[in-house]
């Protein structure tokens, strides 16, 4: 197999790897109907063994509290759409298709603003990686791009 194709495989991965991801994180919002959303959110504050006097957990819990049964179902919704596009952008990436490059590396450019304005805000050694390979990925398929043009 072509290096080029390997990229592509591994970015193809990394696609339904977040698919995956959406689609758990839909899967559960849709799952809780039964709780109150301030319940729920103290639970899982409970389950983390967060302190729930601290400054991000009172946040959460203020948050989650907030939001209404229809919101939950609607981010669910959204959660579960996005793990599909996720989904048919890995299958055309694997498939070595330009759209799916095309689409890849727009998408992936959108997020780059948002991780600097998140670095600007302090340095986090998640936000920092996330960029890392973001600009990486984006990189890559638009010189594979150049290339498809040669």
């Amino acid at each position: 197999m072509p290096a080029p194709r390997i990229g592509l495989r591994w970015i193809a991965a990394l696609e339904a790897f977040k698919g995956a991801l959406a689609t758990m994180t839909g899967m559960w919002l849709l799952s809780l109907f039964q709780y109150t959303p301030r319940t729920l959110a103290k639970q899982l504050v409970e389950r983390l063994h967060l302190n729930p006097g601290s400054h991000y957990p009172d946040l959460f819990v203020a948050n989650i509290g907030s939001l209404s049964d229809r919101s939950i179902t609607l981010l669910g919704i959204a959660a579960l759409v996005y793990a599909g596009l996720r989904f048919i952008e890995a299958m055309g990436l694997w498939q070595n298709r330009a759209w799916a490059k095309w689409f890849a590396a727009v998408t992936g450019a959108v997020y780059i603003p948002f991780e600097l304005f998140e670095l600007l805000q302090g340095y986090n050694g998640f936000v920092i990686g996330a960029l890392l390979i973001n600009v990486a990925v984006v990189w890559y398929l638009v010189r594979a791009l150049k290339q498809d043009r040669t």
